[in-house]
């Protein structure tokens, strides 16, 4: 058997529901390509070991109780630059969606998302995607439309 720890995605999980976190660290851990970093139940256990982890990817609860998903992600994205941090949550509402965006989050899955479609957004946020949902995307897209008043000058490039 050989040792490719070097290609495998690390993934640190923050999620205060048990049940929900275990299901998702065994979805991972048994992921080909994949490893648990670690595990946590709410934001403040999380923070100062992600800090030093390093995970490629962290999945990270909105709705965490404490410190929520975002406040989290605004506090590491600027320690863990490398980091691609995706969003997971029941809601859909926009607002939870563009906070969570401005933070510092790169993708957004709802909790119900089948086993091999987040195995399948892990590998595609590590690889330069965003992975959403469908109708986030959709939400994301109409919320852009109406935003966008005033069309930008030629030559200007919009986001960063």
């Amino acid at each position: 058997m050989k040792h490719h720890s070097s290609v495998s995605i690390a993934v640190g999980i923050v999620e205060d529901d048990a049940q929900t976190r275990k299901i998702l660290a065994r979805w991972i851990a048994r992921a080909p390509g994949f490893q648990v970093a670690g595990e946590w139940s709410n934001a403040e256990a999380a923070l100062a070991p992600l800090g030093e982890l390093r995970p490629n990817v962290v999945l990270m609860d909105i709705n965490l109780p404490g410190i929520n998903g975002v406040e989290a992600v605004r506090k590491l994205k600027p320690v863990l630059q490398q980091t691609q941090f995706v969003m997971l949550t029941v809601y859909e509402d926009a607002d939870h969606i563009y906070d969570a965006l401005a933070a510092g989050a790169t993708g957004y899955l709802l909790k119900e998302t089948p086993r091999a479609e987040l195995v399948n957004a892990l590998q595609e946020v590590n690889q330069g995607g965003s992975p959403m949902t469908s109708n986030i995307a959709r939400k994301v897209v109409q919320s852009f439309c109406q935003t966008q008043q005033s069309p930008l000058p030629p030559g200007a490039l919009p986001l960063n």
